[in-house]
């Protein structure tokens, strides 16, 4: 009986050490992902890229059908002059400027820009949902964030959010996909999971 409560106490040590450790940065497991890159990273949300003081437009799309949508894309100049005027309606989509060099952290889906094929990312869009960018209009340019890790990143899965941990920049970047109101200095992407 003496042996089994010496390994029980053994073992219960064993856990607080490494819960500890954990905590503490060093444990090689950790998860600690807002400091390993230096200062803590602040979440935000994509409401927190728009000024206070704008009112968004209402996203035409979110309530058309599907059968709309693609009649918008069928290519004709009546289609093209809609989807142009929705274009410049939503073209105007200031940034908030204070944010310019926060290191922060933003839940996002990733949509690629350029890859090699294999799901490494040299280059992408960070954009509020699934879709965004590819199958319809991209958003307004405060909700699309360029991109651009120093080196590629490999994702698992490419259609599952992510945390995106970096420095933003209060800068407008274009693309063949989208202009994006900010770019994206990426420390690391991180599975999404609520907090």
């Amino acid at each position: 009986m003496g042996n089994r409560r010496l390994a029980l106490a053994v073992f219960a040590v064993l856990i607080i050490v490494i819960n500890a450790s954990a905590l503490a940065g060093w444990w090689p497991f950790s998860d600690d992902d807002d400091t390993s890159e230096g200062e803590p990273a602040t979440t935000i949300d994509w409401d927190d890229l728009i000024p206070d003081d704008f009112v968004q437009p209402e996203n035409p799309f979110a309530s058309m059908s599907q059968e709309e949508i693609d009649t918008l894309l069928d290519g004709s100049a009546e289609s093209e002059a809609r989807l142009q005027k929705l274009q410049e309606e939503f073209s105007y989509a200031p940034v908030v400027e204070e944010l310019d060099g926060q290191r922060v952290r933003l839940a996002a889906y990733i949509t690629p820009l350029e890859f090699d094929g294999q799901a490494k990312l040299n280059e992408f869009l960070l954009v509020p949902y699934l879709g965004a960018c590819i199958h319809t209009p991209p958003p307004p340019a405060n909700q699309v964030v360029h991109a651009q890790p120093s080196e590629a990143i490999e994702l698992d899965n490419p259609y599952e959010p992510v945390w995106a941990i970096g420095t933003i920049r209060a800068e407008t970047v274009k693309s063949d996909l989208a202009e994006s109101g900010y770019r994206f200095e990426v420390d690391k992407l991180l599975p999404y999971a609520p907090e």
